[in-house]
């Protein structure tokens, strides 16, 4: 996750791994990110694109344009 997160170019206040039963992962405006306890079992393609989601998410709040370019160039290097 740190690694993600240096590439990436954000740093955040807070990472928690909790119980979550609705998503995998989330990002508040404060910079709290949180990853769902599940996330760990899954195949870790899955799981890289959901950290990459969270963590960009401290940047940029919506899923627009600028986002998804993000996203697709972040998890293809």
């Amino acid at each position: 996750m740190t690694a993600w997160a240096q590439k990436i170019h954000v740093t955040p206040r807070e990472i928690h791994v909790r119980p979550m039963i609705h998503k995998w992962g989330s990002a508040s405006t404060t910079g709290r990110v949180s990853f769902s306890s599940d996330l760990l079992r899954q195949h870790p393609d899955f799981r890289n694109r959901v950290i990459v989601e969270e963590l960009l998410h401290l940047n940029i709040p919506s899923h627009g344009n600028l986002f998804t370019s993000l996203l697709k160039t972040y998890l293809k290097a």
